[in-house]
């Protein structure tokens, strides 16, 4: 995410970046000045964390969302029209967050004022003015300064909230980005098929694979007979016929030989709203024994076990070794 949304920033004329991140994080962090925020105080701790080192005109940026290009172009060209201003974003869509009322900011209003949803795509000629009256809450820091202008986006735009909304993010990199094909150094066995899909650095595809509309990250290994579709795939994985539909896998998760994750209600109705179909999602080191089948919609913390041949659907805390 980090490495698109600074390349797609440099392409738009934003050469000098500051990335605020967790301590354990600080080394993935693909380029920029690093600065931790000690605790997940929201943006506002992340802005004050970076206090000491930003100056002047700054632009701020979520690292989880996915903006289309056309719109930090059109963000860029108001900018430029209007340096001494504050500029703000807003795009009709209906998503978790900030809503313009005119240009005062409304933070996650039970009836949203207007359909225009706040993207954290802003503009501060002085970012020190900002820093100044910044408390504990981003949204209400801004509008004590009374922003001027509003930068009305039109295009894609995907924020990564919760953890099924990577599935959105997949597609949009799938088809909007263009970011199909198949690593180098990865390895296709007989009968493996990739179709509309990613596939990186020295995964595997065993015997009879099919992975259909789908990321899967490096050093995945997914075995015989293994079909995958329409889901993500983090790093270090492990598969053995199994069957993936519509679900989010951490990294370093592994699945035993028959468990199966169902995407699909009996009776067809959505699983989350305005999702029909959506499987499980699985967080880091998670584990399934063989023949364990995952009922649409559940969530299995990191670590968490479930032993062979168990049908669940119920979530499994992080930790857990759910036996029975």
């Amino acid at each position: 995410m980090l490495d698109w949304i600074i390349s797609d920033l440099r392409k738009a004329g934003i050469k000098d970046f500051v990335v605020v991140t967790k301590a354990q994080d600080r080394n993935k962090v693909p380029t920029g000045r690093v600065v931790v925020q000690e605790q997940p105080t929201g943006m506002a701790g992340a802005v004050l964390a970076a206090k000491n080192i930003i100056k002047g005109p700054m632009v701020i940026v979520n690292g989880d969302d996915l903006i289309d290009p056309q719109i930090l172009k059109s963000f860029i060209a108001k900018v430029k029209a209007n340096p001494q201003k504050i500029v703000l974003t807003g795009i009709k869509r209906n998503l978790t967050g900030g809503y313009f009322s005119g240009l005062k900011i409304v933070e996650k209003p039970i009836t949203p004022p207007s359909p225009s949803f706040k993207i954290v795509l802003d503009y501060f000629p002085k970012i020190e003015k900002f820093v100044a009256v910044l408390g504990d809450d981003y949204e209400m820091g801004i509008n004590k300064l009374k922003p001027e202008i509003l930068v009305k986006a039109e295009g894609y735009f995907c924020q990564l909230k919760y953890p099924w909304q990577m599935l959105d993010m997949t597609k949009l990199f799938l088809t909007k980005r263009r970011s199909v094909g198949i690593d180098k150094t990865a390895k296709l066995l007989s009968g493996a098929e990739a179709v509309n899909s990613y596939i990186g650095p020295k995964v595997i595809l065993g015997q009879h694979v099919l992975v259909r509309d789908s990321i899967i990250e490096a050093g995945t290994v997914v075995g015989y007979h293994t079909e995958i579709c329409r889901s993500y795939v983090g790093p270090n994985n492990n598969f053995h016929t199994n069957y993936v539909g519509d679900s989010v896998i951490e990294a370093e998760s592994n699945l035993g030989s028959g468990a199966r994750l169902a995407n699909m209600r009996f009776d067809k109705k959505a699983v989350l709203a305005g999702r029909p179909k959506l499987g499980a999602v699985m967080a880091k080191g998670s584990q399934l024994g063989i023949n364990a089948c995952i009922m649409p919609g559940v969530t299995l913390g990191e670590k968490a076990i479930v032993a062979s041949g168990l049908v669940v659907s119920r979530p499994v805390e992080a930790g857990e070794f759910k036996k029975s």
